[in-house]
């Protein structure tokens, strides 16, 4: 994670994409625990979302790891922030109740509508889910063209596909939900998407 002025902020992405996890709901705490371990062994991870039911055994463990831990979905646990589903979820009221100091993403599934108004009420990142978009038309590039707004390429992302997904300039990439398999599995695959990234 970045602190700026006391203010945790989403972890800024550099030229090659940074990697964004997404735990199983799931998963319990010692398995999430020593996959991310393995996947920051191996590559560049900037956060990890995870079910508000394991919050509390594995935040610090994470951020010991230097991950902005975001609760899937509304949750008290102190961690850095929590990951919405721009749709079902009012970001507006969620940026009111959490404060300015905690990050704030959305989920916007394919919606060029939901991720503008997602942003204007306040998301710090958009997470789009870009195997959903009619052909021809790459939602990711749209918006990495467009905006500042940080966007997470959202469904999990296989090495065959980067060459595809790349030109786009997604700021963050979700890894193969197959990483959650093992911790060799999670080295592997995050050392096939680094090295292919790079």
């Amino acid at each position: 994670m970045v602190e700026v002025t006391g203010k945790i902020v989403f972890p800024v992405a550099m030229a090659t994409p940074r990697l964004f996890l997404v735990a199983p709901v799931d998963l319990g705490a010692d398995q999430i625990l020593a996959c991310a371990t393995a996947a920051c062994a191996a590559g560049d991870v900037a956060s990890i979302v995870v079910a508000s039911g394991v919050l509390q055994a594995v935040t610090r463990k994470l951020q010991g790891l230097g991950l902005a831990v975001l609760a899937n979905g509304y949750a008290n646990a102190k961690c850095d922030g929590v990951h919405l589903n721009g749709v079902e979820d009012d970001i507006v009221e969620a940026r009111r109740t959490l404060g300015k100091d905690l990050i704030i993403g959305a989920y916007c599934a394919a919606s060029r509508h939901t991720a503008m108004q997602a942003a204007e009420d306040g998301a710090d990142y958009i997470a789009l889910s870009q195997d959903t978009y009619a052909p021809g038309e790459p939602i990711i590039g749209w918006w990495a063209d467009l905006f500042e707004i940080p966007c997470v390429a959202f469904d999990p992302v296989e090495t065959g596909k980067l060459d595809i997904l790349l030109p786009q300039k997604p700021d963050f990439i979700r890894p193969s939900d197959a990483m959650w398999a093992s911790t060799g599995e999670a080295q592997r695959i995050v050392s096939e998407l680094t090295q292919r990234m790079t």
